[in-house]
């Protein structure tokens, strides 16, 4: 099937400029980049760019219905998962400039049942992602998935019920989804609206955004929305994802429709500029890093000009938009199948439309560390959960884990060539040896501390016996069982196996395992009289999450 160019008015008269060939070129070559999703028996993607007040590429590619050959449209909606983080923020700041919130208010004024912790969680630090909870998404280490009709309640219970923080609030950064569920319910209680009726309201009826809603109930029905669709062992299949919280994501929305919302970031007629670049202030990292998060949108670099961007993906969908304030351009790029291309697409785009007025690149130039420095770094240093960074000085420079040459920003700072992924080293440069290690990923920072390396056994039948119980998330209110299979090691939960398995043997403490499963890393606790008390789950999203062992369990 055809890629289908949008014949509404609104549009067509924005997509012809004033230089037609040149146009015509440009929105060829822009269809080109979508020809791997221009298929009739495949669903695709749907594509609006604007610039300086201007729609000037719009296009849909691809089935939103496979199985009746019923094509993608630039009005047909898409689920946009994360790029629904911006709505909540815009939504804030509205309520913010009404009088009606402050940023720094505690979260606890409008959800009194969250937790009360020793340290205060303000509404910028949900923004920010600075908060220190948990992930939503741990949900699944009581079972739940995607596909259970999960509901906003269901959500905020399992936010209601956490009793530790992955980190201090305000300490570092670290993308969380629960952040913008509390969010959303600030928004409900703050306006006495339901998160929907507020958006629409307030935003999207007034931008002419008449196909975008926040899907809060799964079996709902709307017409013209785009099924979801992943691979499979044998092809493609259909993907459910009965998930009903929103905030964090579960907005549907249309290549039209972005469109609007894009020419109001950069000319807003809801909102002001103020408020739109209050969206922009990305607060230093808190770990001394280039800002990385602002209000609902990530702040980055595209050759050089400045970014406001955001990714989103879920079970069969995914979605980017990429902004340059200062060219007055926008790309969004919204797709009903699984795929990691968006956000490349959506560069390419801005590439093909901009790329003549954006600063040419450069390297960067090398710097230089002296080899007495690097030797301060070389150690092996542990974060919490037990995740272990071997850091080693071979030919003047710092080597990651044996294998990965890490490249020189600055005296106390490094980044991987192949992966968005930068190290630093803080603490006075005195001579001695660093004792602290930061580790700065696009998700997430995280902390490491000097160890000393030990030797550990290889894990036999005889000494798996230690572990082997019934462990229980007074969070969760679920129970974990770790039992040994021969001689191997399993974790089982309500809906899930995984084995627990040594790392190899420079990455080694005592009781620490991995698993190959979303369960992430897992620490054994002991006490004082050397029995194992507790295990502690450590993933991205998840810092030391403890599962107490339970004595005498009862048996039926």
């Amino acid at each position: 099937m055809k890629s289908q160019l949008l014949a509404g008015g609104f549009a067509l008269a924005m997509v012809i400029g004033a230089a037609p060939a040149r146009a015509d070129d440009q929105t060829d070559r822009a269809a080109a980049l979508f020809a791997p999703f221009d298929k009739s028996d495949a669903p695709g993607c749907a594509v609006s760019a604007t610039q300086s007040g201007n729609v000037v590429f719009q296009r849909a590619f691809g089935q939103a219905a496979v199985e009746t050959g019923t094509p993608n449209t630039t009005a047909t909606a898409f689920h946009i998962a994360s790029l629904s983080k911006q709505f909540t923020a815009f939504a804030i700041l509205l309520l913010e400039a009404d009088g009606r919130l402050s940023l720094q208010d505690d979260v606890r004024r409008f959800v009194p049942e969250l937790h009360d912790y020793p340290h205060v969680i303000t509404l910028d630090h949900l923004l920010h992602h600075t908060s220190g909870l948990r992930d939503e998404w741990m949900m699944m280490l009581q079972g739940r998935m995607p596909e259970d009709g999960v509901s906003q309640s269901d959500i905020l219970r399992t936010l209601y019920a956490q009793r530790e923080l992955n980190f201090v609030p305000g300490a570092r950064y670290a993308y969380a989804n629960s952040d913008y569920t509390l969010l959303a319910l600030v928004v409900e209680r703050a306006s006495g609206q339901s998160f929907n009726d507020f958006l629409t309201r307030q935003v999207f009826a007034p931008l002419g955004m008449n196909h975008t809603w926040v899907q809060d109930n799964w079996r709902q029905v709307r017409p013209d929305v785009a099924q979801l669709y992943g691979p499979g062992p044998g092809g493609l299949e259909r993907r459910v994802f009965s998930w009903s919280g929103y905030g964090a994501g579960n907005i549907r929305t249309t290549a039209e429709d972005m469109a609007r919302w894009m020419l109001n970031l950069e000319a807003p007629k809801v909102g002001t500029p103020g408020l739109i670049a209050r969206m922009a202030d990305g607060v230093r990292d808190p770990l001394s890093v280039p800002a990385v998060y602002g209000r609902g949108l990530e702040v980055g670099r595209h050759r050089g000009a400045r970014t406001l961007e955001h990714g989103g993906i879920a079970p069969g969908a995914a979605a980017y938009m990429l902004v340059l304030p200062d060219q007055d351009f926008g790309v969004s790029v919204m797709c009903n199948t699984e795929t990691n291309d968006t956000r490349q697409l959506a560069r390419q785009l801005a590439d093909l439309y901009v790329g003549d007025t954006l600063p040419a690149e450069t390297a960067p130039t090398p710097h230089v560390v002296a080899e007495g420095q690097l030797q301060r770094y070389a150690g092996v240093y542990r974060e919490i959960g037990g995740a272990i960074f071997d850091v080693s000085v071979r030919d003047g420079a710092l080597v990651l884990q044996g294998e990965d040459v890490l490249t020189a920003v600055s005296d106390n700072r490094f980044r991987l060539t192949t992966f968005p992924v930068s190290f630093s080293f803080p603490g006075p440069a005195d001579g001695r040896p660093a004792q602290v290690l930061h580790v700065h990923d696009p998700d997430q920072d995280r902390v490491a501390v000097r160890i000393e390396k030990v030797a550990v056994e290889d894990l036999n039948p005889q000494m798996m016996s230690a572990y082997v119980g019934r462990y229980y998330s007074p969070e969760l209110a679920s129970v974990l069982t770790v039992e040994q299979r021969g001689d191997q090691l399993w974790l089982t939960g309500s809906a899930f196996e995984t084995q627990v398995m040594q790392p190899p043997q420079m990455f080694r403490q005592p009781d620490a395992f991995f698993t190959q499963s979303t369960i992430g890393a897992v620490e054994f606790r002991r006490g004082g009289d050397g029995e194992i008390t507790e295990l502690a789950v450590t993933n991205p999203r998840v810092v030391a999450l403890r599962f107490l062992r339970l004595k005498n369990p009862p048996q039926l």
